[in-house]
């Protein structure tokens, strides 16, 4: 029967949309204004959403549009649906995009152009952003990612990365999916469904009217009775309603219930069915091919996989397009995710192990990457093949190379399921414990015991026990770390470099056990005698006997072996936060401060290089003790913030237990209280580290809790002396106690703590923790004396801070004591010095007693570059040393819109118009 014009129109139109499209409008829209959005449309299959996404296409009117469209093979390939939204433009382009921060993404999107080894995902992530920030400088972006519920997770994960930074860049994002699929993590779609900018859209069935719009466009005529059986037959599903009409039409049915009736089971299937029957033999085995080989098919491959030349191959391409089962052009595509998946669920299973094996095949002999060629393996039966596993490992490696561990784990499962030869076994299982572990350790320590108990070749073992020690160390489980490296080690030579490494692993976990650590010592110090330090692990010992060499009052190798440590580690291309932390432990408590800010500078910049947010936040921790201990407390609250609050983003659980830490000793001493209080409070699950119970604990005393802070500082202390850590300058828990039983009236207590702090601190002779004993000794006592001494212990030393304390507690007492001149000295030179340090609180309390000693000072106008707040001081800094806002966000990990915020409000406070001027105002 004949369909009108005006029919025509009727049935390509999309019906009962208006919500939906007046969204997509003002989202795309939004972007050319710089506002970037996010639609996120749901729904089941045939509910018109690939339809909305042509709509929203329509509307980018000449603005750059990149698409892409998840597949059930393809979510088994690390970053597809990013490589397939952006290939096409670096190959038009080149690398010209790829400048930056943006060049990050290059492992996920041109692998073939860099070099191999594992990458940090979050360095991916933040390429990606960069990238898509580069394209929208030329103008407004669309970007539409159709059945998202079939992306593969690296993908989503980084469109979630994006749509967190998207608000202040000219893109729109569109997304259609189903209901999520069972491969992908719940909070990655959490993430981009809650997203701010995110609009949710979930298209509802027709309603009888538009169902009978439709059939009287297709048919002719929609008699009620016919139009109110499609209705019910289809729930109002717009795909299944055109399915079952044309099913009806080509069955030469008059329109009527019994039709429908006839036609509805499986109607998208048998609409199928019956297309590729009437197409022929040739059309059926391209449909198939096509089906298997998965997203956009080239005519090489498909011809390859379904047995026919390319000019049968051609033909039935024609044919399948003019029955709408195939999109037109090249590569070839089926129309929808319903037809693929009716057309895959044709092959049984030896024809589908079959079909992806000769794709496997294909592809491997054009030369395809390992991750190509296993997403098809993926989908074939298991038969000990060891070509299959060597593909399978491959692209692992491939996966991992990207930043995408979980895609790497999933192949190396297919790959322990082959099986392997018995030979191979152990290394493939160390293959997937180490992927595994980079996603959950938990999980990857079991797999990584199966390995070691799998291992038979001593090195092999050695191997895995290094590994599995680390993910058994992140679940804090150190008794059997230690076990499997001591294990591994009794298999080989006592000499060799394998059982030296073991030892040095050894040597990191061991400072529990006094025993241990004596024989880590001795075979140090007999290694470093010989000249036979290993390459890897040497830094590790050094670092350890360093560490254990401080505790020890009349040993004096702990500095130069700090120093060749960090030295060492700081060569390698990423430095081993094994070696780090114990070596600027101990360089910190010996007041050593600039070596360990050069360290966590030069750790910063090779972070920057690589994107990698671990390693920039454990820098920014470093450079945040350094700065504090210096007196720098704006610029330490400006690292602590950004360092917790990637730590936060990320899901950086350990670092957490650092940033949070710090995070809250700096706002105290900076007067933010509450906030600090808030801070902890959200991370309370962290706080059983010694570091967290000393910032509780003076977070405690600020807030007048003193009961709950002493218990926090004899917690702290206790696993100290745990873990051998002596040295007073670690963390000032023995003062903190003091001043708290000091607080709570406990004065005899206090007495005997605050002794116990100053002779601790004579014994290792360390001015900082011997000052702030004197101070604290003074304060419980209400002697003048120990407050004199400790000012002149801190006079010569970097700690501003604590000497701005040490005179505002002199003066405090001078004044008591009714010697006022003394007293208003005193006073005046701690709240300077205390106001240079940015410690607000302490500068009032100068204040207060300065006008009870008989002064009249004023408050002190925060005026100039004391104004800037922490973050904009870090911008200011960065854009006064010649950075661009681009160069500042990429340094710092945040967006451009940002860095532009933060300055208009430094050039307001400074009164200076430009990048000029900055430099000279920040410095008055």
């Amino acid at each position: 029967m004949p369909v009108t014009t005006a029919g025509a129109a009727r049935e390509t139109a999309i019906l009962e949309r208006e919500h939906e499209l007046a969204v997509l409008e003002t989202v795309v829209g939004a972007a050319v204004g710089g506002r970037g959005g996010l639609a996120w449309i749901e729904g089941p299959p045939g509910i018109g959403k690939t339809r909305l996404l042509a709509a929203a296409r329509a509307r980018a009117d000449g603005r750059a549009v990149l698409a892409a469209r998840g597949g059930r093979l393809e979510r088994d390939f690390a970053f597809g649906v990013v490589r397939g939204l952006f290939e096409p433009l670096l190959v038009a382009r080149g690398d010209a995009l790829l400048t930056g921060a943006a060049r990050l993404a290059a492992p996920a999107l041109a692998p073939g152009r860099v070099s191999g080894g594992e990458v940090d995902a979050a360095g991916t992530l933040h390429g990606v952003y960069w990238l898509v920030a580069n394209l929208a400088e030329q103008g407004p972006v669309l970007l539409v990612v159709d059945d998202a519920h079939l992306a593969d997770t690296a993908s989503l994960r980084a469109l979630a990365y994006l749509a967190r930074r998207v608000a202040e860049l000219p893109v729109a994002i569109v997304l259609a999916a189903q209901a999520p699929d069972a491969h992908l993590e719940p909070a990655v779609v959490d993430a981009l469904r809650e997203a701010e900018v995110t609009t949710v859209l979930r298209p509802g069935p027709l309603s009888p009217a538009a169902v009978g719009a439709l059939a009287a466009a297709r048919c002719g005529s929609a008699p009620p009775g016919f139009v109110r059986a499609c209705h019910e037959a289809t729930a109002g599903n717009p795909l299944l309603v055109r399915a079952l009409l044309a099913a009806v039409l080509e069955a030469g049915a008059a329109p009527g219930p019994e039709a429908v009736a006839e036609q509805a089971p499986a109607v998208v299937a048998r609409f199928v069915a019956r297309r590729l029957r009437d197409a022929g033999g040739d059309a059926a085995a391209v449909a198939d091919a096509v089906a298997v080989l998965g997203g956009a098919a080239e005519l090489r491959h498909v011809a390859a996989v379904s047995g026919l030349d390319p000019d049968r191959v051609t033909r039935a391409a024609e044919t399948l397009v003019a029955a709408r089962l195939l999109c037109p052009g090249r590569p070839l595509t089926l129309a929808h995710s319903l037809v693929e998946q009716a057309v895959a669920d044709r092959l049984g299973p030896a024809a589908r192990h079959r079909a992806h094996r000769r794709a496997a095949d294909v592809l491997a002999a054009d030369g395809a990457g390992g991750e190509r060629v296993a997403a098809h393996l993926l989908h074939t039966e298991a038969f000990g093949d060891p070509t299959v596993v060597a593909w399978l490992r491959r692209a692992g490696r491939e996966a991992l190379a990207k930043g995408a561990p979980e895609t790497a784990r999933a192949y190396l499962q297919r790959a322990v399921a082959e099986p392997p030869p018995p030979e191979e076994r152990a290394a493939v299982l160390h293959e997937l414990g180490a992927a595994t572990a980079r996603v959950s350790h938990t999980d990857g320590v079991a797999l990584l015991d199966e390995a070691f108990a799998t291992a038979t070749h001593p090195r092999l073992r050695g191997l895995v026990a290094l590994d599995l020690a680390r993910a058994l160390q992140a679940t804090l489980a150190f008794p059997r770390a230690l076990e499997v490296l001591d294990e591994a080690r009794a298999g080989l030579d006592d000499g060799s470099e394998a059982a030296l490494e073991l030892a040095a692993a050894a040597a990191g976990l061991a400072r529990r056990d006094p025993a241990r650590r004596a024989e880590a010592v001795r075979l140090t110090h007999a290694l470093r005698r010989e000249g036979r330090l290993p390459a890897r692990g040497g830094a590790i010992l050094l670092a350890t006997t360093a560490l254990e060499a401080l505790q020890t009052d009349h040993d004096t190798t702990a500095v130069d072996m700090a120093r060749e440590a960090l030295a060492a580690t700081l060569r390698e291309p990423v430095p081993d936060p094994a070696v780090v932390l114990p070596a600027t432990t101990v360089l910190v408590a010996i007041d050593h401060l600039d070596p360990v800010r050069a360290a966590a500078e030069t750790m910063l910049a090779g972070a920057r290089r690589r994107g990698s947010t671990v390693d920039f936040t454990a820098a920014s921790v470093l450079r945040t003790q350094t700065r504090y201990l210096q007196g720098d407390l704006v610029e330490a609250e400006a690292d602590a913030r950004l360092a917790d609050a990637l730590a936060v983003e990320h899901g950086l659980h350990t670092a957490r237990r650092y940033t949070l830490g710090w995070l809250v000793v700096v706002l105290v001493e900076r007067g933010a209280v509450e906030e600090a209080a808030a801070v902890l409070a959200a991370g309370e699950g962290h706080t059983g580290l010694a570091y967290l119970l000393a910032a509780r604990g003076r977070l405690r005393l600020a807030q007048g809790r003193a009961a709950e802070a002493r218990d926090d500082f004899a917690a702290c202390g206790e696993r100290l002396r745990l873990r051998g850590m002596a040295h007073p300058n670690l963390l000032p828990w023995r003062t903190g106690l003091a001043a708290a039983l000091h607080r709570l009236g406990d004065e005899e207590a206090a007495v005997r703590a605050a002794d116990d702090a100053v002779a601790t601190g004579r014994r290792y002779g360390s001015p900082r923790a011997l000052a702030d004993a004197l101070r604290t000794r003074g304060l419980v006592g209400g002697t003048i004396a120990p407050l004199r001494e400790a000012v002149t212990l801190l006079e010569p030393t970097p700690a501003r801070l604590e000497l701005a304390r040490a005179r505002v507690d002199l003066g405090a007492a001078l004044r008591r004591g009714n010697q006022r001149v003394a007293a208003r000295t005193e006073l005046a030179a701690g709240q300077d010095l205390a106001r240079r340090c940015g410690a607000d609180p302490l500068v009032e309390r100068a204040r207060e007693e300065l006008g009870a000693a008989g002064a009249r000072p004023r408050r002190m106008a925060v005026t100039g570059a004391d104004s800037l707040t922490a973050a904009e001081r870090r911008v200011a800094d960065l854009a006064a040393d010649g950075l661009s806002n681009r160069e500042v966000a990429q340094a710092l990990f945040v967006t451009a819109k940002t860095v532009e915020t933060h300055l208009g409000h430094v050039y307001r406070k400074l009164g200076v118009t430009g990048r000029d001027e900055l430099l000279d105002a920040l410095r008055e």
